[in-house]
């Protein structure tokens, strides 16, 4: 059975070493689009442009014709004025190189002129620019361009013009030809420029933009130029279409990004005659950043000889000096090293690290050490209340959804189609059947099962049971708290249920209480700030004592008219769940962290349908908000303390923060062990040996580089 083409693994969207790669073997040998003359009419108007990092200008020197001969152009380095190499199509396109490492355009575009002959780029007059980032990586981008089998899910308004039933790619050295229409050559012109340029001729006009990789591999910098010949009303309906067609492409690769970059999902499949351009220019990627990756591999080895052979040659004796010293050593310390291993695992001389609050790599260690593999109580069942009822959240950066089957059971999945990483639903909460992504149409049951797969069911070795949903261990208690738990092994250990039975007792909590109201509020502070004051976490499996006084999530309750009577438990990492007496409610307040700064803080009221608990949810709300602007002023104290003095904090607050440290610890010890991050929640994709080879070389990149994992400050 034919093996299906694949997508390149996510790692390569989001690792700094691989775009760095990128640059010298793709960006620095390339051409670029700069234009068709008509953006260039008056002469000494410097044009900037950036492409990976290098500032090039491009003008025109003399002449006053439509069209400038080749000595009444130039394109220079920004930096230093070295003059770089252009191309003046005979149809009038400007291209130019930004190193002297691209090969000439005649070899890098073969046969591309008389395509280009097709359309006269003169006749249409500029325009218009306009630029702004976006968090995704360039590929992400490109990856949409390469294909419309989304576009008759994400631009409804481009498919009733230009329907994708007939809509074709066809490749060659380079670039790609996208034909919307076969009987209107014309007018639906797509060309793709490889790496990062395209121009599009339709609806009456012409566009062109650039997809400006920056520094950090998810973001990208997007520069469109428009073209046309009215400047009135008709470039402004123009304008109008293609500005929707682009916002639509931008909303869906920033979801996507999200769940590449979030280590779940790892590769997908591609349809080779639909998606055909995207395994093209992938393609390319891949064949050139590995040829430079073993150019450099053995520039490195020789490098690495010549300086071993010098050093053996002058220093010998020195070496045999420290050689035996180090023999000495581990003789007498042999006896201790596994009490000195733990010395070096974890620093004891500091127990906190100074940016504990604000710390990125803080941060990812906790997705990994905490969320990845802890259960965490998201809901109760009473939210679902028929079939297909479903809730999204997004938890440290995992997307994740509930969702009531048919069988009563409400089972969690991963919010990221199987295909090419977008989300399954973009609604924060609905009832469906099905779930249908908007990229390309993949639609999911209540179960997670793929039930439709258009243009995919007809592939030889294409099997909708292997591209189900990636499925979250959930646990619904008696009472009804449903629990999740992220850890990708078949079996975790269980969650333990002999607190609960006490806890409904102690708070009172009703068997038939129903969801009533929800709402969440953004804050910018870290989540662990939130949970200062709390005496202890109830953690899953015991019941402990009520939150302090000072918690925050119990202040939001001292703020309540009736909070003497209320009672209030902690369920260790995230949700507190609290009974408001005399009314016949409760509710719970659950700490979504986004990052390593900003966190959401979720409230869900449950009671007796009606008036009582309409207003006490509506009051915690209200009291909410504010409470979230009160501490986000306190966050921004503990960092100014830290900055001065360090960490610090009472015995009462150390405690709580004691608890996520042994855990980060514990798990950056498993780490330094094994020489790699472990991330419990990634998914293992189907082995192939392209996908081992690329994900191989990115992360041999990301281990020489450093950036990837940084020891923390303990």
């Amino acid at each position: 059975m034919a093996e299906l083409a694949h997508t390149l693994p996510a790692s390569w969207y989001c690792s700094s070493p691989l775009y760095q790669l990128e640059r010298k073997s793709v960006f620095m040998k390339s051409w670029y689009l700069l234009g068709p003359v008509t953006k260039f009419r008056t002469v000494g108007e410097k044009i900037a442009y950036e492409i990976a990092q290098r500032p090039i200008l491009a003008f025109r020197t003399s002449g006053n014709t439509p069209f400038p001969s080749s000595d009444e152009f130039s394109v220079i380095c920004a930096e230093t004025e070295t003059p770089l190499r252009y191309h003046i199509t005979p149809t009038g396109l400007i291209f130019s190189t930004i190193s002297t490492e691209a090969p000439s355009f005649h070899d890098f575009f073969p046969d591309m002129e008389p395509l280009l002959a097709r359309v006269d780029f003169t006749r249409l007059p500029y325009r218009h620019s306009i630029k702004y980032e976006g968090n995704f990586n360039w590929k992400t981008m490109i990856d949409g361009y390469q294909e419309c089998l989304h576009c008759q899910y994400t631009h409804p308004t481009f498919s009733k013009t230009y329907p994708s039933t007939f809509y074709a790619v066809h490749n060659h050295h380079n670039f790609s030809q996208h034909i919307a229409d076969p009987s209107r050559p014309d007018d639906g012109l797509f060309l793709y420029f490889f790496p990062i340029c395209t121009l599009n001729v339709y609806g009456g006009g012409m566009s062109s933009f650039r997809v400006c990789p920056t520094p950090d591999p998810g973001v990208t910098r997007m520069e469109f130029d428009y073209y046309h010949l009215d400047a009135g009303d008709e470039f402004a309906e123009y304008f109008g279409f293609v500005r929707q067609v682009a916002m639509e492409d931008f909303e869906l690769c920033e979801r996507a990004q999200g769940n590449l970059g979030a280590g779940v999902y790892g590769q997908g499949v591609l349809n080779p005659v639909k998606e055909g351009g995207v395994a093209f220019y992938q393609g390319r990627v891949f064949e050139l950043v590995c040829a430079q990756f073993e150019t450099d591999r053995h520039i490195d080895h020789d490098a690495d000889i010549r300086v071993m052979a010098m050093i053996y040659s002058q220093a010998i004796p020195t070496l045999l000096a420290v050689l035996v010293g180090v023999v000495f050593v581990y003789r007498v310390r042999s006896a201790s090293v596994s009490e000195k291993t733990e010395r070096h695992l974890v620093c004891k001389e500091c127990e906190f690290p100074a940016d504990w609050w604000t710390g990125r790599d803080i941060f990812e260690v906790e997705r990994r050490a905490i969320f990845s593999k802890t259960w965490l109580c998201l809901a109760h069942r009473s939210r679902f209340a028929k079939t297909g009822d479903y809730q999204c959240y997004d938890v440290a950066g995992f997307s994740i959804f509930l969702i009531r089957g048919k069988d009563g059971e409400v089972r969690a999945f991963h919010n990221v189609c199987r295909h090419r990483a977008y989300a399954v639903t973009k609604k924060e909460r609905g009832s469906a059947a099905v779930l249908g992504c908007r990229y390309h149409g993949w639609s999911y049951n209540v179960y997670g099962e793929l039930v439709k797969a258009p243009h995919f069911d007809e592939l030889p070795g294409f099997d909708r049971s292997r591209n189900s949903l990636f499925a979250i261990h959930a646990a619904t208690t008696d009472d009804g708290f449903v629990f999740v738990n992220l850890d990708s092994r078949l079996t975790v250990s269980p969650l333990e249920r002999g607190f609960h039975d006490a806890f409904e007792n102690h708070v009172q909590l009703k068997a038939g209480s129903e969801w009533v109201f929800g709402d969440a509020v953004d804050g910018s502070f870290n989540w662990k700030v939130a949970t200062v004051g709390h005496g202890a976490f109830i953690d899953v499996g015991r019941l402990e004592r009520a939150v302090r006084k000072k918690s925050f999530l119990s202040s939001i309750l001292r703020m309540l008219h009736r909070s003497q009577g209320q009672s209030v438990h902690s369920l260790f990492p995230i949700t507190s769940v609290y009974a408001v007496s005399g009314t016949g409610c409760w509710f719970t307040l659950t700490l979504l962290p986004k990052s390593e700064q900003k966190t959401t803080v979720r409230v869900d009221v449950y009671g007796p349908n009606g008036g009582s608990t309409c207003m006490v949810g509506n009051t915690i709300s209200d009291l909410l908000k504010k409470r979230v602007l009160e501490l986000e002023l306190e966050y921004q104290l503990y960092i100014d303390r830290a900055e001065q003095s360090g960490f610090e904090c009472n015995n009462t607050e150390k405690e709580v923060q004691k608890n996520i440290l042994d855990r980060v610890k514990s798990h950056s010890r498993l780490e330094k062990l094994q020489g790699t991050e472990v991330f419990p929640a990634s998914r293992e994709p189907r082995q192939n040996s392209k996908f081992q080879q690329a994900d191989q070389l990115c992360k041999s990149l990301d281990c020489k580089d450093g950036t990837q994992r940084k020891d923390l400050a303990w």
